[in-house]
């Protein structure tokens, strides 16, 4: 299960990945329960996500283009000192009681340029480090890193909130210091240096590179596929998590923190389980969590208590980790090294599309009710998941008729 903690480097990256994931998701949660505060609607919390999308589907191709041609270390120590200014901002703003809504948006596109370059680099400079036989168990440690810091996060951010003379600027400030530390902590790596011996080629040329290769491959290609659709109708579900538990159950936002917590207590029960799996399970594991997030989805939206909503979204939390695990898997596993960082970004157009969808989805939960959005968006998950499997069986079909006759 934690074979990859035998390698050094990862160790060090694990570390400073635990530590930025921690200062990013008790940021999420202030952010969230900050924009319903000062937004007020289902509309205002997608607009939020729409900056980080809108920003993150500029940035994130060039990313990977980044992260192929520049040393990984330099580019990582870079990206995290953008959330440790984008956290301090907010902290310093709330200290002094001057926020206003358009910050958060502002916040969320800095935060989306900083993803953009960490993601990719991150991701391929731990692909070299572990090695092939290594990538399952990498990734999904990675995974594990994240979904305990989702434990966590929420955690933190709801014992902050929960007394007022701490509340968001603590919350912010203390987000701030953890991102420092992690810069630290990459600083401490080799410079992860890009292949010398790889062709030099324009960056728009290169990024245009990263595309065909996607496409060449049918492994990488229907991954994209299905990564990008899914993360876009079924993830902008997090950006709703406060109106849940406010406009449903009254809970505010100590019930936001609540949910969250137990979403990600599933997604840590999932990626230490999958840790274990191998690349042979690769599709069977993302196909069942993609029906899953489907379901869970339909479940959240029908639920009548605060305890059965807690339940969908431990099944949520779950059903994700799972799907991110094994496209991330899947999709390096197939890729060349020399292109990691740029398949790597690919997957990552997935959150851009989550965060362009959560407006439109953000004004149709305000036009006909946020239950019966949650309950199409798991309808259309679990019609993607199908339809996506069928084209990949049937290709698979094809491909071996083909080497039959040849």
């Amino acid at each position: 299960m934690f074979a990859s903690f035998g390698v050094v480097a990862f160790r060090i990256i694990w570390i400073g990945t635990f530590l930025y994931y921690l200062s990013i998701f008790t940021g999420i949660i202030a952010r969230g329960a900050l924009a319903k505060e000062l937004g007020g609607t289902n509309t205002a919390l997608g607009l939020v996500t729409l900056s980080f999308g809108a920003t993150s589907l500029l940035c994130t191709p060039m990313g990977g283009v980044i992260a192929d041609r520049f040393p990984k270390r330099r580019v990582m120590v870079a990206s995290t000192g953008l959330l440790a200014f984008s956290s301090a901002w907010l902290g310093v703003t709330e200290l002094l009681d001057i926020t206003e809504f358009w910050m958060l948006i502002v916040v969320s596109a800095i935060q989306a340029v900083a993803f953009a370059l960490l993601v990719p680099s991150r991701m391929a400079y731990t692909v070299e480090l572990v090695g092939p036989g290594l990538i399952p168990n990498a990734v999904a440690l990675s995974q594990v890193s994240m979904n305990f810091n989702r434990v966590l996060g929420p955690a933190v951010a709801g014992a902050m909130l929960g007394v007022s003379t701490l509340s968001y600027r603590a919350i912010y400030l203390s987000a701030a210091v953890l991102a420092v530390l992690a810069m630290v902590c990459f600083s401490f790596l080799a410079p992860g240096n890009p292949d010398p011996n790889r062709q030099k080629r324009a960056p728009l040329a290169e990024m245009i590179e990263g595309l065909e290769y996607a496409r060449s491959s049918t492994t990488i290609r229907l991954v994209m596929v299905l990564a990008i659709a899914i993360t876009m109708v079924g993830f902008p579900y997090v950006a709703f998590l406060p109106s849940v538990s406010e406009d449903f159950f009254d809970a505010g936002a100590a019930g936001y923190a609540r949910l969250s917590l137990v979403g990600a207590l599933g997604g840590l029960v999932a990626g230490l389980s999958i840790a274990r799996s191998s690349l042979a399970q690769g599709r069977r594991i993302q196909f069942m969590s993609a029906v899953g997030i489907g379901v869970s989805l339909i479940f959240l939206g029908w639920a009548p208590t605060f305890v059965i909503a807690g339940v969908a979204a431990t099944f949520l939390g779950a059903s994700t980790a799972g799907f991110q695990s094994m496209n991330g898997t899947m999709a390096l596993s197939a890729a060349d090294p020399s292109l990691h960082g740029r398949v790597q970004s690919l997957l990552g157009l997935g959150f851009s599309a989550f965060g362009l969808a959560s407006l439109p989805l953000g004004i149709l939960a305000d036009a006909i009710g946020l239950r019966i959005t949650l309950a199409l968006m798991g309808v259309v998950v679990i019609a993607i998941a199908v339809s996506v499997q069928l084209v990949w069986i049937n290709t698979d079909r094809r491909e071996a008729a083909e080497a039959t006759a040849g």
